[in-house]
C-alpha cells in the first residue's frame, strides 16, 4: 500500500513547517522572501492533500491485489508522494545551508545562487501540486473507490482466507511431527477437574501451527465425549460480530433441534441471549480460530456463559494482546521446531514417495539449507517438501531452485498459500507500523538487531509519530517495537539483566516478505546477494550486505535517504564517487567498515539525522562535523579518541555514543548547547564538564567516566537536575583514592539502571538509594563496603532484578534472609577475597535464574542455602575459584545442586 509512504511525506512536512525551520528563514533570507513563501505555502497545500489521500487510502481494502485499475491509481500516489518527499527533502537541505553560511559577506555572494534554488523549489512544489489535482480527478474518471463494488472478487478472498484458516483442521495428515509437549499440555488444560469455564490460548506468528494443533486435539474422540456441543469457528481479519454469533450458534445447534425462526434478522443482543440460554446448562468446547482483534471479546465473554461444569473456549491467535484474555496460567506460545524435528518434517513431506522417507545423500547439502531457511516453521517446512516431492531428486534441479527461493516463494502459485498466511500478518498492521517492519527487512539474514539502533533509525527516517510532549519518540518507537513483536513478525532473541528486550531478529521466511513488499512499494534496495540487481528502481534506501561495487549499485539509484553498509571494505573514493546521489541523506550507516578518514563533502549532508561511524579505523573527527545541525544520533565507539569543539554546534543531537570522547575545555563550558541530548554514553570527565551537565535536563542516559573526588558536588549536583535519567554510570579516576560522595544527589523517581565503580563515602549505601524506587539493575565495583549491604539493599530496591557485586565489600559473610530479593533474576558475586560464607534462607532470592561466582578466593565449600534455590537455572564458576570449592561441588556438596539444570562455565 502507498499509504506508509504518505505518511513518511507528511511527518516530513510537518516537521519542516516547524517553527524553527521558519525562523531562520525569517531571519537569513529577507530578498528571497516570494519566493520561499511560494513554497512553503505550497507545502501546506501538499500537507492537506497528501491528508485526504492517507485517509482515503487507509479504507481500501487491502486484500483487492487483483484490482489494476486501484492499483495503477495508487503507483500514481506513489509516483506523487516521492516527488513531494524531494521537495521537503530540498526544502530541508536548504534550510541547512543557510544555517551553514555563517559570514555576512558568504550570504551576499550566495544570494544569487540561493533566488535560483528557492525558484526552482517553487516551481518543483508547483508541479506535484498540479499533480495532485489530476490524480484527485483521475480517482473520480475511473471510479476508483475505498470498497471493492466487484462482490465476486470480494468472495473469491474470503473464501480464500477461509481456505488459509482451515487447511490444517480439514487435513486429516497423520505425520503430525513436533510439538508433543504442547499438544499433551493443551489435552490437560481441556481434560482437567476445573469446573469454571476456562478460556485457553495458543499463540506465536503465522505458520507455525497453531489451527493444526488445536484441531488435532478438538478431532480426538475422547475430547468429543467430554463436551455436549462443540464449536469451531474460523474468525480471520475481517467479520462481523453478528454473523460470528449466528456461525456459533448453528454449529452448536445439532440438526435435532428447531433452530429459532428470524435468526437472519436478530440483532446482537438477540443473539448473545440466545447463545446464554443454549449454553446454560450444556458442557461445551469452542475453539476461536484465527483471531485478530479483542474487540468483540466483550460481547463473546457475555455470550459464553460461565456456567461451572467444565466448558473451555480455546482462542488460536498471532497477536500477544488477544492471547492474554487466557485465564491464568492457560496461555500457550508456541516456538519454532528443533533442527532435528524440523528436519524430519522435511523429510516426511519431500521424500513421501520413498518408502523409508529419508533423504538421499545426494540431495543432503541442498536439503539441509532449505530446511535451514524455513528455520523451524512447519508451514514453509510442509509446503517446501510437499513441492519438491513432485521433482525428480536431481542435485542440480533442486540447487536452482533453493537459489530461486525467494522467486518461488513470490511467483509459484503452489506456494502462494505460504505468502499468504504470512502476507495477513502485514495487512493487519496499522499504517503506523508498515515502514518500521519494512525497515526491519534492512538488515542482513539472521541478524541480531539492537534495539536501540533500530529506535534510532526509525526516529531518524520520520517514522514515528509526537504523541505530545509527556512522551519522548524513543518511548514512542519502543512501543512500536513492542507491538511488532507481540503479533509475531519479530523475534525476541536476546533480554536486558532486568529483563528488557535487547536484540531481535526476524525470521528469514518474514524477511523474504518484507522484501517482495519494500521492492514493489520502492521502500528499499536490499544487496545481499553478489547477483543482486545494482538498479535499485528509485529506492529511497539501500542496504549492502554483500562485497560489491558501492559505487555502481549507489551511482545507478535515485536520490537516496539512507544508506547502511554491513560490508568491511570500501573504495577510498567512494564517498566522492556517490556524493550526488548522498545528497539528501538522512541516515548512513558505516558501522564496521575499514575508513580511515571522514570523507570531505560528509560536512554538506544539512539533511543527516543518523550517522554511525562506530568501530571504523578513524582516530580523528573533523571540524566540520558541526555543520551537520540536524543530526540527531551521532555513533563513534571504536577508536575516536578526542572530539572537536564543534560537536557542541550540533543542537538538535540526542544520542553521542563513544568509548573514550574528551571535551576540550571550551566545548565542555558549551556542552548546555545540547538541551536536546537524551544519551551521553562513556565521556570522560573535566571540573568543566561536570560542572554544565545540569543543563542537559532531558538526559535518559549518562555514563561518565575519571571523576575526581573533587568533582562531587558539581557532578552530583548536575545529575539531580536530570529528573528523566534511566540509567547512570559513574567511574571513579582512580578507584582506590577517589570517593564518590553522593550526599549531593537528590531523588531520581525513574532510575532503572545504576552502575557505580569507586569508594563510597564512608564504606557505606548511600541514604539516596532508598528514593531510586524503580532501580532494576545494580553494579557496585571497589565500593569498599564494611559491612554486608544486603539487608539495606533488599529494602531499598524490591523491583531489583540484576545485583553484581565486584570487590565492594571485605567482608567474609552475606546473608540472604527469607523474602529478600523476590524479583531477582541474576546475581554475579565477584572478587571479594575474604568472603568465607554465603547463607540463604528458604524463601530467599526466590525467582533467581542465573548465579555467578567469580574470584571467590576464600569460598571453599558450596553455600548449603543453594539447595533453596528452586527456580536456579544457571550456576556458572568463572575463573580463580578455589580448587576445594570446585572439588566439593562435583564431591560431598553435590547434593545441595543437583537440581540445577546447567553447571558450568559462564
Amino acid at each position: 500500500m502507498a499509504e506508509a509512504l504518505v505518511i513518511v511525506v507528511l511527518q516530513k512536512i510537518t516537521s519542516a513547517l516547524g517553527e524553527e525551520g521558519l525562523k531562520i528563514i525569517g531571519s537569513k533570507l529577507q530578498k528571497q522572501l516570494p519566493d520561499v513563501q511560494e513554497v512553503t505555502n505550497t507545502m501546506r497545500l501538499l500537507h492537506s492533500d497528501f491528508l485526504m489521500m492517507q485517509a482515503f487510502i487507509s479504507q481500501v481494502d487491502v486484500h483487492r491485489s487483483t484490482d489494476k485499475v486501484l492499483e495503477a491509481w495508487l503507483e500514481q500516489v506513489r509516483q506523487a508522494a516521492h516527488e513531494a518527499e524531494d521537495v521537503v527533502d530540498e526544502f530541508i537541505y536548504l534550510v541547512g545551508q543557510m544555517e551553514g553560511t555563517d559570514s555576512f559577506l558568504k550570504r551576499a555572494l550566495n544570494q544569487a545562487a540561493d533566488v535560483k534554488k528557492w525558484r526552482k523549489l517553487a516551481a518543483q512544489a508547483k508541479f506535484v501540486e498540479d499533480c495532485l489535482q489530476k490524480i484527485t480527478e483521475m480517482k473520480k474518471r475511473f471510479d476508483v473507490s475505498a470498497t471493492d463494488s466487484r462482490k465476486d472478487n470480494a468472495s473469491s478472498y474470503s473464501c480464500r482466507l477461509q481456505h488459509l484458516s482451515e487447511h490444517s483442521y480439514l487435513n486429516d495428515d497423520d505425520d503430525f511431527v513436533g510439538n508433543a509437549e504442547e499438544v499433551k499440555r493443551l489435552t490437560e488444560w481441556l481434560s482437567d477437574v476445573r469446573k469454571d469455564r476456562t478460556v485457553i490460548s495458543v499463540y506465536g506468528m503465522g505458520g507455525l501451527g497453531k489451527t493444526t494443533i488445536a484441531s488435532s486435539i478438538y478431532k480426538k474422540e475422547e475430547i468429543k465425549r467430554m463436551f455436549i456441543c462443540r464449536a469451531w469457528i474460523s474468525v480471520s481479519q475481517s467479520y462481523r460480530v453478528k454473523d460470528l454469533l449466528k456461525r456459533i450458534l448453528l454449529q452448536l445447534m445439532s440438526k435435532k433441534e428447531n433452530i429459532p425462526d428470524g435468526i437472519d434478522t436478530m440483532d446482537c443482543v438477540n443473539l448473545v441471549e440466545l447463545l446464554q440460554r443454549y449454553l446454560k446448562d450444556r458442557r461445551y468446547l469452542i475453539v476461536l480460530d484465527d483471531v485478530w482483534s479483542r474487540d468483540s471479546w466483550p460481547l463473546l465473554d457475555s455470550a459464553f456463559v460461565k456456567n461451572n461444569i467444565g466448558s473451555r473456549i480455546v482462542i488460536t491467535t498471532r497477536i500477544q494482546a488477544v492471547a492474554s484474555l487466557a485465564d491464568g496460567n492457560r496461555e500457550m506460545k508456541l516456538s519454532l521446531l528443533p533442527k532435528e524435528e524440523a528436519w524430519t518434517l522435511f523429510c516426511q513431506k519431500a521424500f513421501a514417495r520413498l518408502d523409508d522417507r529419508s533423504c538421499p545423500p545426494n540431495l543432503k547439502a541442498c536439503s539441509e539449507r532449505i530446511v535451514d531457511k524455513c528455520q523451524g516453521l512447519p508451514l514453509a517446512l510442509v509446503a517446501l517438501g510437499s513441492l519438491l516431492s513432485y521433482k525428480e531428486m536431481d542435485e542440480h534441479g533442486w540447487e536452482l531452485f533453493y537459489c530461486q527461493l525467494r522467486w518461488q516463494l513470490s511467483n509459484n502459485p503452489e506456494l502462494s498459500w505460504v505468502a499468504s498466511v504470512l502476507n495477513l500478518s502485514y495487512n493487519d498492521l496499522p499504517s503506523y507500523l508498515k515502514n518500521c517492519f519494512l525497515y526491519c527487512g534492512m538488515f542482513p539474514e539472521d541478524y541480531h538487531i539492537e534495539r536501540k539502533r533500530l529506535i534510532r533509525l526509525w526516529i531518524a527516517e520520520g517514522f514515528i509519530e509526537d504523541r505530545g510532549p509527556e512522551t519522548t519518540l524513543s518511548d514512542v518507537a519502543a512501543c512500536y517495537l513492542k507491538e511488532l513483536a507481540d503479533r509475531s513478525l519479530l523475534q525476541v532473541v536476546d533480554k536486558n539483566e532486568y529483563g528488557r528486550p535487547k536484540r531481535f531478529q526476524m525470521h528469514d521466511l518474514v524477511r523474504e516478505l518484507s522484501l517482495t513488499i519494500s521492492k514493489k512499494e520502492k521502500f528499499a534496495t536490499t544487496w545481499d546477494h553478489p547477483n543482486s540487481d545494482c538498479n535499485s528502481d528509485r529506492s529511497r534506501r539501500l542496504s549492502l550486505q554483500k562485497d560489491g561495487n558501492l559505487t555502481q549499485t549507489v551511482t545507478n539509484s535515485a536520490q537516496l535517504r539512507s544508506v547502511i553498509v554491513f560490508v568491511e571494505e570500501v573504495s577510498p573514493s567512494w564517498f566522492k564517487d556517490c556524493y550526488p546521489n548522498f545528497r539528501l541523506l538522512r541516515v548512513l550507516s558505516l558501522r564496521h567498515c575499514h575508513i580511515q578518514k571522514i570523507p570531505d563533502n560528509l560536512s554538506n549532508l544539512f539533511n543527516l539525522h543518523y550517522l554511525d561511524l562506530g568501530y571504523t579505523k578513524l582516530k580523528e573527527i573533523p571540524r566540520s562535523i558541526g555543520k551537520l545541525g540536524n543530526l540527531q544520533t551521532l555513533y563513534l565507539k571504536g577508536s575516536v579518541m578526542e572530539l572537536p569543539n564543534d560537536v557542541t554546534l550540533l543542537t538538535k543531537l540526542q544520542h553521542l555514543i563513544i568509548d573514550v570522547g574528551r571535551f576540550g575545555s571550551s566545548a565542555s563550558n558549551k556542552i548546555c548547547r545540547l538541551e536536546h541530548l537524551q544519551a551521553l554514553k562513556n565521556i570522560e570527565a573535566n571540573s568543566c564538564m561536570v560542572r554544565n551537565l545540569g543543563c542537559l535536563t532531558r538526559m535518559r542516559s549518562l555514563g561518565i567516566r575519571k571523576v575526581l573526588e573533587s568533582y562531587n558536588t558539581d557532578l552530583w549536583t548536575s545529575v539531580s537536575r536530570m529528573t528523566a535519567l534511566t540509567s547512570l554510570s559513574v567511574i571513579a579516576a582512580d578507584r582506590d583514592r577517589d570517593v564518590l560522595d553522593m550526599s549531593d544527589l537528590k531523588p531520581l523517581p525513574y532510575l532503572e539502571k545504576l552502575m557505580l565503580s569507586g569508594k563510597l563515602d564512608k564504606g557505606a549505601i548511600p541514604p539516596v538509594f532508598g528514593h531510586f524506587p524503580k532501580v532494576k539493575s545494580l553494579r557496585l565495583c571497589f565500593s569498599g563496603l564494611r559491612e554486608d549491604p544486603l539487608s539495606l539493599l533488599s529494602a531499598m530496591f524490591q523491583n531489583l532484578g540484576h545485583l553484581n557485586l565486584y570487590r565492594c565489600y571485605d567482608g567474609t559473610r552475606l546473608t540472604f534472609r527469607a523474602g529478600w530479593f523476590p524479583m531477582l533474576k541474576h546475581l554475579y558475586l565477584s572478587s571479594m577475597g575474604e568472603l568465607k560464607e554465603v547463607d540463604i534462607e528458604d524463601g530467599a532470592i526466590r525467582s533467581l535464574h542465573r548465579l555467578e561466582l567469580w574470584g571467590l578466593k576464600s569460598l571453599t565449600s558450596v553455600p548449603e542455602g543453594f539447595v533453596h534455590l528452586k527456580a536456579l537455572q544457571q550456576l556458572c564458576i568463572g575463573s580463580m575459584m578455589p580448587d576445594e570449592f570446585k572439588r566439593r561441588l562435583v564431591g560431598r556438596d553435590r547434593w545441595i545442586v543437583e537440581h540445577i539444570p546447567y553447571i558450568g562455565d559462564p
